[in-house]
């Protein structure tokens, strides 16, 4: 169980349209948010990466057996254009008194991981999640 802290704190994850970004988005709510906590979704917007990204989402059938969906995965995403409300509103489903932000950005020529430090900085973030693309290989062997 995850304790409040004595302050509210700034969470970001890094998000785009991919199932690692919804699994570091699951993680989020359910390991490091707590409920003064506010969580910013930032997405930098990068024209070469739309190629079919939205195909990668596991869709779940929308006749599901509980009445609210406990998992990202389960609030299958609709078109690439509202990724990110989905992803809101799959927040505020999840964690209702969490304070959720939507932060979009263009890489401006840098890269990402310059684009998003400066972010976090401006931000006052005070933790980011960002997920990860794993093989088979690196899964099994750690």
């Amino acid at each position: 169980m995850v304790t409040s802290p004595s302050r509210s704190r700034n969470v970001m994850v890094v998000v785009d349209p991919t199932p690692q970004s919804a699994a570091a988005l699951q993680y989020a709510l359910s390991h490091a948010l707590v409920e003064q906590d506010k969580l910013i979704l930032f997405y930098i917007e990068n024209p070469s990466s739309w190629k079919n990204a939205l195909a990668t989402f596991i869709r779940k059938s929308s006749n599901s057996s509980s009445s609210a969906p406990n998992s990202i995965s389960e609030g299958a995403f609709g078109t690439y254009a509202d990724f990110l409300d989905q992803m809101r509103r799959a927040c505020e489903v999840a964690q209702p008194k969490i304070n959720v932000k939507i932060e979009k950005t263009d890489m401006d020529g840098r890269d990402k991981a310059s684009v998003i430090l400066s972010k976090s900085k401006d931000l006052r973030i005070d933790l980011i999640i960002i997920g990860q693309k794993r093989s088979l290989s690196s899964a099994i062997l750690g």
